[in-house]
């Protein structure tokens, strides 16, 4: 089942998954540092933005195009980030909701 271990409960018929390692499965990355590779790369595109408008702004860069294709990269990146991000804690109250 994917690395997921599973050990009975105390309940009859209860399913528990074990605890998860901290290292990847064979060759993978790990859940944390990918989702720490992915908050990394939008920083990056953020400063990115933040860079060609300064630029754009102090007449270091003529093409607004340019800036604006960084802008939207970023908003776009910021936006898929915040969706994960409410996704895994509407995901994480279910869970915390489910009867023991």
């Amino acid at each position: 089942m994917n690395g997921i271990e599973w050990s009975s409960g105390i309940g009859a018929g209860t399913l528990l998954p074990k605890a998860a390692e901290s290292r990847p499965a064979a060759g993978g990355e790990s859940f944390g540092s990918m989702l720490q590779s992915s908050l990394d790369k939008v920083g990056r595109l953020q400063a990115e933005a933040d860079r060609s408008l300064e630029d754009l702004t102090t007449g270091r860069q003529a093409d607004i195009h340019t800036t604006m294709i960084a802008m939207e990269k970023a908003e776009v990146a910021f936006e898929l980030a915040l969706q994960v991000r409410n996704k895994l804690l509407n995901a994480y109250e279910t869970l915390m909701r489910q009867p023991i």
